[in-house]
């Protein structure tokens, strides 16, 4: 688990102007291995689904002719490499379509843009849409990729007037789109440097589909809470995914890393690339909990000049040259050449010269302010870069960063003190009194010199907060959260006082040892409730009982705690399972997203049972909870748009999320 606990309100609270730094990697070895199996000996399945608007000229005769000029194009093509299906939307029963088929008819072409809700298939679907209008066969192709998530970056357009010409020209043009995918496996100590082993690689050669400077787009493969998907099969029921192990395996699902590429620097004889890694972070693979690892996608790149337009916070281009911009084609380079340099007409900063493959772009505003952006090269096209170039806004994103970092510290306070209170209780438990005490006292002094640091940092920033009005709620919640750690605190001194007790029981050679050992355990006990953690209580219960039997006193406690802890009816019982187990499993945002309904439900439930401990322990989950949305999009960029709408919903829940555990804070006072 991560150090740090930011507050669920201080997520993303204020996401816009902000950019998330990156954590670098930690060496392990020679190359960074990860769980997810490359599928070496999988085949692809590659299916091309047509639609076809109904049109006089566009028959079953002709399908049924491009359907075999596409086999004939495209299975030689990608060879011992897996198997083409060509696929007629208007022969197959709407009940029998996939999901993305029925997306693409709804929504077009976007449908086929990396969706986190998907899950992966291993299907290769090409969508292929034949209208004829103004005498012509007008064609428009797509690809979704079923391993690594990602859509290809353009919808390819082509307009043939000879009828024989259209699954020729069909074929050559989503050919061209195929994509060879593979597994990414990061270099440890390398954030420059990755390597790819490509999916069916063993079962014949892959040169023809990679070569040297080749460009790969990068997914975060996620493993979800679902069950995963039916294998892949052929249209004559061929197996095309691996078999699945004994477990039924669970569903794996996608997030692009936006401004992350691979590009193939060799390629081995033994069918592995070893890639330079362009990307504007500095770690560009973050792993967190829910994360199994990394997959790639080819890229069809051409060289052409290349064209940006920088962007700020609200959308608003630049409408002067006051950034400087350039751009090479063969890394970031520290060196400055005259001829990198972009020229600027018309808002748009624009190459002097033709690049290729990719486009390793460099915005600097002044000596202080730089960003790199990776580009992939698809044409002239102007690409939107964010870079923020208004001074007042920096300004004010800086503020809101300073804001962040102290609510960062805030809820790392909090954690520290929670895992002090972990520690007592574990130490306690293998009767280690003294180190318990020792552990205690230092946890208590952290916590009291946060709080001191703290408050006098957030009473400094509230004397600038006019730069960013939104900031005001991040530091009232703050506040709130060392109103927490003080109130702990508390409690952890009154712990303190009976484990010093104990320990002057222990050094005290007149003292009873049985009486020295239920004392440490009575601690114990009151350690645990304090968190809710009753199983634990109640077996420890079970040890003083036996410790000391004669004592009617311990059953009639324990006894007491059991009828408090069972649950009212079948509804409590289920509420509280939600709370305690299935909320603190979920691991993705979209997942905790879905979640904030059934939680509420949940909450209400307990409420109406006034269910102290569960509350208790709930609270130090939500304590912590935040942590995994820091886990889960610590290193996205509020610059790109994929990542953008991940932040924004990480910020909804923290809307949610903040005044819950205020209100079941204030509940838990109320019936205590």
């Amino acid at each position: 688990m991560s150090r740090r606990i930011p507050l669920f309100a201080a997520v993303f609270v204020l996401l816009a102007p902000i950019v998330i730094s990156a954590r670098p990697p930690t060496p392990a070895g020679a190359t960074g291995s990860s769980p997810l199996d490359p599928e070496l000996a999988t085949p692809y399945l590659w299916r091309v689904v047509i639609q076809a608007p109904p049109h006089p000229l566009l028959t079953p005769t002709f399908r049924d002719g491009l359907r075999r000029d596409l086999l004939a194009a495209l299975q030689p093509a990608l060879g011992p490499l897996g198997t083409v299906e060509v696929v007629d939307l208007g022969e197959v029963p709407q009940n029998q379509w996939a999901p993305i088929w029925q997306q693409f008819v709804d929504n077009g072409f976007s449908a086929l843009n990396c969706d986190p809700n998907r899950d992966l298939t291993g299907v290769k679907t090409h969508l292929l849409r034949v209208e004829f209008r103004d005498g012509k066969y007008h064609l428009e192709a797509r690809q979704y990729d079923g391993f690594t998530g990602l859509g290809s970056p353009v919808v390819r357009k082509l307009a043939i007037q000879a009828p024989e010409l259209v699954g020729r020209a069909a074929g050559m043009m989503i050919d061209r789109d195929f994509g060879v995918e593979g597994t990414v496996e990061p270099t440890a100590g390398r954030p420059d440097e990755a390597h790819i082993r490509f999916r069916g690689g063993q079962l014949g050669p892959v040169d023809r589909l990679v070569k040297k400077g080749d460009v790969f787009a990068v997914a975060k493969i996620i493993r979800t809470n679902r069950s995963a998907p039916p294998a892949a099969r052929t249209a004559t029921g061929k197996l095309i995914a691996p078999a699945a192990g004994s477990e039924p395996p669970a569903a794996l699902t996608a997030e692009p890393r936006e401004f992350t590429y691979l590009q193939v620097a060799e390629l081995s004889k033994d069918r592995v690339a070893r890639c330079t890694v362009l990307s504007r972070y500095l770690n560009p693979f973050p792993m967190d909990r829910a994360a199994v690892g990394y997959r790639c996608l080819k890229l069809t790149t051409v060289q052409s000049p290349v064209a940006v337009r920088l962007v700020g916070v609200d959308g608003k281009a630049a409408t002067t040259p006051v950034a400087s911009v350039r751009a090479t084609e063969s890394g970031f380079s520290k060196q400055l050449d005259q001829r990198e340099f972009l020229n600027f007409e018309n808002g748009v900063y624009r190459t002097s010269r033709p690049l290729s493959g990719v486009a390793c772009v460099t915005i600097a505003l002044g000596a202080s302010k730089e960003a790199r952006f990776p580009v992939p090269v698809y044409g002239s096209d102007p690409v939107n870069l964010q870079f923020e170039v208004d001074a007042k806004a920096e300004e004010k994103a800086l503020f809101e960063r300073a804001v962040l970092a102290v609510s960062d510290r805030v809820g790392s306070a909090r954690y520290g003190q929670a895992a002090c209170f972990d520690a007592v209780a574990k130490l306690t438990a293998a009767r280690k009194n003294k180190e318990a005490l020792d552990r205690a006292k230092a946890g208590f002094e952290a916590a009291d010199t946060a709080n001191l640091t703290l408050s006098e940092e957030i009473r400094q920033l509230r004397a600038d907060v006019d730069k960013s009005p939104s900031a005001a709620n991040l530091l009232d919640r703050s506040d709130e959260q060392l109103k927490s750690l003080r109130l702990t605190n508390t409690r952890l001194a009154n712990h303190i006082k009976e484990l010093d007790a104990v320990v002057t029981k222990e050094n005290d050679p007149v003292a009873v040892g049985r009486e020295v050992q239920a004392q440490a355990l009575n601690a114990r006990i009151n350690l645990l409730l304090a968190g809710g953690e009753v199983e634990e209580a109640l077996a420890a219960y079970d040890q003083l009982a036996t410790l000391i039997p004669d004592n009617p006193e311990v059953k009639t406690r324990k006894e007491k705690l059991a009828a408090e802890w069972k649950p009212k009816d079948a509804e409590h019982a289920k509420a509280r399972d939600y709370l305690l187990k299935t909320w603190p499993a979920l691991a993705t945002v979209q997942d905790i997203k879905d979640s904030l309904g059934p939680l509420r439900t949940a909450t209400d439930v307990c409420k109406k049972a006034k269910d102290k401990y569960a509350f208790r322990r709930f609270l130090g989950i939500l304590g912590g909870f935040p942590n995994k949305l820091l886990e889960l999009t610590k290193d996205l960029d509020p610059n790109a748009a994929g990542d953008l709408k991940i932040l924004q919903d990480v910020k909804s829940i923290g809307e949610v999320a903040a005044p819950l555990e205020k209100d079941l804070a204030d509940f838990l006072k109320s019936i205590e």
